[in-house]
């Protein structure tokens, strides 16, 4: 009897073991998921509020404006510094405006009306200590301030050179061009590797595990997965969307190059459209390339033909 306790005893601590801290929780698949789309719409509002100046730069009517200048004296400091952007609309004006006004010179000047004398406008600007020497007659006025973004203005004249047109125009749009045709050229590669491991995989599992072809579940909906819903485009549309754009960027850029020849300067404008038709020619271009791809694939894979006496039935007189 003192035996048989002993030996329960000494079994009874050999099995107990020392329980285990438990393992630190990683973050699940949800707080994964909320902090990918919060960190989308930080990046979003982000891009968008250094978009947005530029955009409005270059088309002043999307605020109501006519016209934008980039500020290149402190004439008007504090209230607007050299880099500077101004947003000019037309209308009435009157003393204590900021106007834009044609003098003699190319560029327009910026200064606050100080006094009406006879139907004209005194004006002057806030860091000068005297007046403007001539009156502004009101068909000279361009419009009043309404907008002032600050320091972009330096970034505008910067792409203006030739350095800073090729970093910030030239260069994006080859490295854009050049992964989206490497995404779209790589794609098919990868499809076919996927469709051929998954066929393999269901001819391994076609034993009796996987619900057989046809079969529908409980609710009588059937089972499976659902294919993938996609949109095709005919080859000529492509085709023909390919030339469209071809001609339309070479045109646009034919446009600038003119531009630039005549003025020194390129307009954002006319950087804009070129570079609409430019990317949106390389992305057509992509998946012209990619369909021609997959065709060529398609042709050179050997066609699969089946026996019908093979069916695996055993046969006999």
């Amino acid at each position: 009897m003192t035996d048989e306790t002993t030996a329960t005893e000494e079994t009874t601590t050999s099995d107990t073991q020392p329980e285990r801290e438990p393992a630190p929780e990683e973050p699940g698949p949800a707080t994964s998921g909320r902090a990918r789309r919060i960190a989308a719409v930080v990046g979003f509002v982000l891009l968008v509020a250094l978009v947005v100046p530029f955009v409005v730069f270059a088309v002043p009517q999307t605020i109501g404006a006519d016209h934008g200048f980039v500020v290149l004296s402190g004439s008007m400091e504090p209230a607007i510094s050299p880099g500077d952007v101004v947003i000019v609309a037309s209308g009435p004006v009157a003393v204590g405006d900021v106007i834009t006004y044609r003098t003699g010179n190319e560029v327009p000047t910026t200064h606050r009306i100080v006094e009406e004398v006879d139907g004209a406008y005194r004006t002057k600007g806030d860091a000068n200590e005297n007046a403007d020497a001539g009156l502004v007659a009101p068909e000279q006025v361009l419009g009043s301030v309404i907008v002032v973004i600050p320091l972009i203005g330096y970034v505008i004249l910067w792409a203006n050179t030739t350095l800073g047109f090729v970093l910030l125009v030239v260069v994006p749009l080859v490295l854009l061009g050049g992964m989206e045709a490497y995404r779209f050229l790589r794609d098919p590669e990868e499809e076919h590797v996927t469709t051929s491991a998954a066929t393999d995989g269901g001819a391994s599992v076609s034993d009796g595990s996987s619900p057989a072809e046809g079969a529908t579940d409980a609710e009588g909906k059937p089972s499976g997965t659902s294919p993938q819903k996609t949109v095709e485009v005919a080859g000529f549309d492509l085709t023909l969307t390919f030339w469209v754009l071809l001609a339309f960027a070479a045109y646009a850029g034919y446009v600038l190059f003119m531009e630039v020849s005549r003025t020194g300067v390129p307009s954002a404008v006319g950087v804009g459209v070129f570079t609409g038709a430019l990317v949106g020619f390389l992305l057509v271009a992509a998946l012209v390339g990619r369909e021609r791809l997959r065709t060529r694939r398609q042709d050179a894979e050997p066609v699969a033909v089946t026996d019908p006496d093979a069916d695996g039935t055993p046969g006999g007189d």
